[in-house]
């Protein structure tokens, strides 16, 4: 073996390959020539890989590679115990924050308990506090309750009084709103570009006795002509001297200002 490897293998490696090839050959035509058997012969593979295998190089390569695998595997076992290690590190440590958060639940819960109990005391003290004030606020509430009574029922007759002035004043209002829209409907003549679907706003300014102040459009029709004819009504109008009928306070709350709503089908009406 030492033989073979000399100067890196070569010149032995040479001559042992041609000593091979020669025993092959002698060995081959030396035999018979059948055909069945010069089948069976052909078989270079396995003689090509003895020599391959003969080579240094070859099992110096297959030696790396064996310690390559060697290193791997020690690696790999490293790094296994390495892991191995970690997570016991990892137990171990969940392990102690597991007991710490333990501790830490028991002395809440024991601190908790003697809150609760304490708070459980000031309670008690409290109530039977509040069931001494209870008693004396529950004199003073039955005679302020029968004052508050009598405060209600005197509310409810005010309010009662109110809402039938409210009513009635809502009643005269729609009344001689009905008699100002009647009186100018009844004095206006629809200009020739009226059509249904159109609307003109108008605000009256008036006094307690009727007289028209001023009357202006607030919001058009669109048509200059058929807001034009609304205050041509209004004008024909003059006054209202229904109005001299209303209380004054009536006639200010509701009819200083009036604003009113003229459409073309108001006069089919």
């Amino acid at each position: 073996m030492s033989l073979l490897l000399k100067h890196e293998g070569y010149p032995p490696a040479v001559v042992v390959a041609v000593l091979l090839h020669g025993l092959l050959l002698w060995f081959i035509f030396d035999r018979s020539m059948e055909s069945r058997e010069f089948v069976k012969i052909d078989r270079p593979a396995s003689i090509a890989a003895s020599t391959v295998a003969a080579n240094p190089q070859r099992l110096r390569r297959i030696e790396q590679l064996e310690l390559q695998r060697q290193q791997e595997r020690k690696l790999a076992q490293e790094r296994q115990q390495r892991q191995q290690r970690e997570e016991q590190t990892r137990r171990e440590a969940a392990e102690r924050e597991r007991q710490r958060v333990t501790d830490q639940q028991k002395a809440e819960l024991q601190r908790k308990q003697e809150q609760d109990a304490q708070r459980k005391k000031q309670e008690q003290d409290r109530q039977r506090v509040a069931q001494d004030e209870t008693r004396k606020r529950e004199q003073e509430r039955a005679q302020q309750a029968a004052k508050e009574q009598a405060t209600r029922e005197a509310a409810a007759k005010a309010e009662a009084q109110r809402q039938a002035a409210v009513s009635e004043e809502q009643s005269l209002v729609s009344q001689y709103a009905v008699i100002i829209k009647d009186l100018i409907t009844q004095n206006w003549q629809l200009s020739a570009d009226a059509r249904n679907g159109m609307s003109a706003w108008v605000e009256l300014r008036l006094t307690p006795t009727g007289d028209i102040v001023s009357s202006t459009i607030t919001q058009s029709s669109g048509s200059a002509l058929f807001d034009r004819s609304v205050l041509q009504a209004v004008t024909r109008v003059g006054s209202f001297p229904e109005l001299r009928e209303l209380p004054i306070a009536v006639f200010e709350r509701n009819f200083r200002s009036v604003t009113l709503q003229f459409q073309p089908e108001d006069l089919l009406r």
